[in-house]
């Protein structure tokens, strides 16, 4: 006879929910408008001559879930990437199920300065409009990402955080 598998269920106490909404979106739109007239005022170009330097702003998606997904490959993590890969400010990756403060830490500290790194490194090769474009735009759409990496530093050590639809929420066990 098989011994049956002892199994611990834990339940979630939800400590904070952070949620990237229109508000936000709206808020990215402005900052890279402005961005774009000030590289305009800068460079002393037309802001319609550099509507065309947006078409480099994809690879900061691009860049986000490849280095969230190399980081979460060395350490062994299974990481999720979901449908919502184009309206997602986490451009849809995250972990299934919740993971502890520090590995969730570690994570988007890791795709922000990689990402900001790999936007100054190529800054060096692009022509100067893309190059200020791709820098304003990395800052620009990594917003979501470090606002809810200092909110977690709001949060007990012990916390666990799960990726949802739009946002992240910090839980702690009641067990």
């Amino acid at each position: 006879m098989k011994e049956p598998i002892s199994q611990t269920i834990y339940s979630y106490k939800l400590l904070y929910r952070f949620r990237w909404g229109v508000i936000g979106y709206m808020l990215q739109w402005l900052l890279m408008g402005s961005s774009l007239i000030g590289i305009s005022l800068y460079l002393s170009i037309p802001v319609a001559r550099l509507i065309v330097t947006l078409a480099i702003l994809p690879a900061i998606a691009i860049c986000h879930l490849i280095l969230f997904r190399l980081y979460a490959q060395m350490r062994m993590h299974k990481p999720q990437t979901t449908a919502d890969m184009l309206v997602s400010p986490w451009w849809g990756s995250g972990y299934r199920l919740p993971v502890p403060l520090t590995v969730y830490r570690t994570g988007e500290s890791t795709v922000l300065f990689g990402c900001l790194l790999l936007a100054a490194a190529a800054y060096v090769w692009l022509p100067v409009e893309y190059g200020l474009t791709l820098l304003s735009g990395t800052m620009v759409l990594s917003l979501p990402r470090l606002l809810a990496l200092l909110a977690s530093f709001r949060q007990p050590k012990q916390c666990r955080v799960k990726y949802e639809n739009r946002g992240v929420a910090f839980l702690l066990t009641d067990g």
